[in-house]
């Protein structure tokens, strides 16, 4: 039953200004997008015979009512109204032709009017009235009123949308839940290259960022008395240029267009060689219903299409429309065609359909899609995700919290589940129809009326293209890697941890250590993070990370580089003496100007200085004497002017840390061992512990260092003569 749905599935039921040649061109002001529900009207100068009476404006109007001329209608009306507002007629077509017009405003004040002179006049406009204030958004008002329609009561001839209303009250007691929780994806407008001032429709996302879709050659009216050409819809394609940008808006040719009909509706192939499209007649009847076929064609070459061939067995036989065609499968995988019909069958008003393809290409015969997704009002513009199997359709038959809202089911023919209202922002309190994603299924098109649109008369009156972008849950999948590293083999063991940015503040939002395997972590858009990763042996790494509002990604991959602590490696020679000497020989004054150069290269540097001895002589004397060598070494140190005094630090330790053995393992006396003892050895001191390099003492015990009475370094000395 169609309550709303003006104009049946193709675009422009128009409203001319150009009748019998009387009348100048005007810009137009709506068309009807291939669906359902809108109507085409001609804005502009009308001349409005200002001297009639409003007797004979009234009587024009009706004309122009019957005829679809909904806006010259309402130009009458208006003149009429200023001069007879008691008239209750002129205020229930003026809430008529602003409904066919779509101005909810308007509409919602004219039924106001009328009802509040006489409800039960004309009283299905209770109903109509609640639609126009669910479509502002006024649901209490809304309910109130479809409520008091189920309690009207109807004449025998009047038309009855009481299972309708309730489930209009259904909507309006979901909206408020779905209002709450809007869904995770971005409607934005197409801001050039595609949307006109009239009605533009059916976007089919193509390869390679273009898309295809239905629009006027110009939004314009013409004068009908000399050509038709522009009237007629016709298919484009445009290719994206920016965000929500495109250019290179082309007209396909003549054929798939046709210069006597209205063309659209259109799908392709996966290769673009073929096209199955809607060719739409004029108007045929009042109302501003037009009636629509399926028709295929194939590509002649890199710019011809072959002349298209009805597709009989779909299209019917009784005088109703076929049309918004759409590739779907079946349980098994077949490929099916979807479309649209409101033909004898169906469950409410336009119906959804399906078809087999057969292998020899054409089709079997059409079936209903089902009581889970055709109700008691008009089920249109099908979509079907074949990735996910899930069926994307528009519908005022299904609870909705506008017009027409976008509705998506999982499964096949005979195997749906439930249809569940896609929400905000997919759908709005207006009409909302041709959802359509591309093949990854993050990126696609809807058609709508919202606020927002372009619109020559009112906010709402004609259908726009609008970007979806579906933003799935985004998560950053990350490795660490050491600098450097060409394999990019991940690091393990690194404390990974993420902080949200919030300020100057962070908020901890996961952690992990690593292993083997890439860490995730949940990230939202429009957000900043701080990643900190830790591992001993390696300097902290911090990195700092945005996550755009417009990311199309789901996985954010990224990989974080952790540089190893590499120390610097130094080397500090050992300062030797002869037995029982504490003088240092020319020999390691040379040496110790390394240690100068140590000190002079890192003035956070200390030293300190610890004298040592062999193990001959008591204790008492041994620490005197290795207190005498550490102090000559300051001193010598203190000498070079290079080093401040309180950077030096002399400690002395005697025999009591030997550094090898004095003896060897059968208990005699080892001169070579002592003479490793006999030593000063460097400690290097640093603030932090961490800022450290290595350090390691060296150095040789030369010949002239005597290992005592009777030695000579490395060589035993020749045993006296008895």
């Amino acid at each position: 039953m169609k309550y709303f749905l003006l104009a049946v599935l193709i675009p422009l039921t128009v409203l001319l200004n150009a009748q019998n040649g009387s009348q100048q061109k005007n810009n137009s002001n709506n068309t009807s997008g291939q669906t359902a529900n809108s109507t085409s009207t001609t804005a502009g100068n009308n001349e409005r015979y200002p001297k009639l009476k409003w007797r004979k404006k009234l009587k024009i109007a009706r004309k122009k009512m019957k005829e679809g001329s909904y806006y010259i209608a309402s130009q009458y009306l208006e003149d009429a109204y200023k001069d007879k507002p008691t008239k209750l007629e002129i205020s229930h077509l003026l809430g008529e032709a602003n409904r066919y017009l779509r101005d909810y405003e308007a509409a919602a004040k004219y039924y106001k009017v009328e009802i509040t002179k006489d409800s039960g006049a004309y009283p299905n406009d209770r109903f109509f009235l609640g639609q126009m204030e669910k479509c502002n958004s006024k649901y209490d008002d809304a309910k109130r009123d479809f409520e008091g329609y189920i309690k009207t009561k109807l004449d025998k001839g009047d038309a009855s949308y009481k299972n309708l209303a309730k489930i209009e009250i259904a909507g309006c007691d979901s909206s408020v839940a779905i209002l709450k929780s809007p869904a995770k994806v971005k409607v934005e407008k197409i801001t050039s290259g595609i949307n006109t001032a009239l009605q533009d429709f059916s976007p089919k996302p193509l390869k390679g960022d273009r898309v295809m879709f239905t629009s006027q050659k110009t939004d314009t009216a013409v004068d009908f008395t000399t050509s038709k050409a522009d009237y007629y819809t016709t298919i484009f394609t445009a290719e994206k240029s920016g965000k929500n940008t495109y250019t290179n808006r082309i007209q396909l040719p003549y054929p798939p267009n046709d210069t006597k009909m209205n063309a659209g509706n259109a799908i392709v192939s996966p290769d673009e060689q073929t096209m199955i499209f809607t060719k739409c007649g004029d108007t045929l009847n009042l109302g501003n219903i037009v009636r629509c076929k399926l028709y295929k064609a194939t590509k002649k070459n890199d710019t011809e299409w072959n002349e298209p061939t009805e597709i009989k067995n779909l299209n019917s036989s009784d005088g109703t429309t076929t049309t918004q065609p759409a590739w779907g499968i079946d349980k098994d995988s077949n490929a099916i065609l979807y479309f649209v019909s409101d033909r004898k069958g169906s469950k409410g008003g336009m119906d959804i359909y399906y078809a087999p393809l057969n292998k020899d290409g054409s089709f079997g015969t059409p079936e209903n899609a089902g009581v889970e997704i055709n109700g008691i009002g008009d089920e249109v513009t099908p979509f079907y995700d074949l990735k996910n199997k899930l069926l994307y359709f528009s519908s005022n038959g299904h609870a909705s919290i506008g017009g027409l809202d976008i509705f998506k089911i999982s499964g096949t023919p005979g195997h749906w589940s439930t249809a569940i209202n896609m929400g905000l922002p997919f759908n709005s309190p207006a009409d909302d129809l041709y959802f359509a994603l591309d093949t990854k299924g993050a990126k696609g098109f809807l058609v709508s009326n919202r606020v927002g649109t372009t619109s020559p008369r009112g906010e709402t009156c004609c259908d726009d293209i609008w970007a979806v972008t579906v933003q799935h849950d985004v998560v950053l999948k990350g490795i660490y890697v050491k600098r450097g590293d060409p394999t990019n083999t991940p690091v393990q063991g690194v404390d990974a941890s993420l902080y949200k940015v919030a300020g100057n503040n962070f908020e901890f939002v996961a952690n992990a250590k690593t292993n083997a395997d890439p860490f995730v972590f949940p990230v939202k858009r429009a957000t900043s993070y701080k990643m900190n990763g830790n591992k001993e042996g390696y300097w902290p790494s911090i990195d700092n990370l945005s996550v755009s509002e417009d990311e199309e990604r789901d996985t954010i991959s990224q990989t974080f580089y952790i540089d190893p602590i590499i120390k610097i490696h130094i080397k500090i020679p050992n300062v030797y003496f002869a037995f029982d000497k504490s003088n240092v020989i020319d020999f390691y004054k040379g040496q110790i100007d390394s240690v100068v150069k140590v000190l002079t290269d890192h003035p956070g540097y200390s030293v300190e200085i610890q004298g040592h001895t062999d193990s001959k002589g008591s204790d008492e004397y041994n620490q005197k004497l290795s207190e005498r060598r550490a102090n000559e070494v300051k001193t010598f140190l203190i000498k070079k002017k290079a080093i401040a005094e309180n950077r030096i630090v002399a400690k002395w330790f005697g025999k009591s840390q030997p550094a090898v053995a004095n003896e060897l393992p059968n208990g005699e006396d080892d001169p070579e061992g002592r003479a490793r003892n006999r030593r000063v050895e460097f400690k290097v001191i640093v603030d932090k512990a961490e800022d450290a390099p290595e350090f390691e003492s060296t150095g040789e015990v030369v010949k002239e260092v005597k290992t005592g009475p009777g030695f000579t370094y490395g060589k035993k000395a020749p045993a006296k003569k008895k």
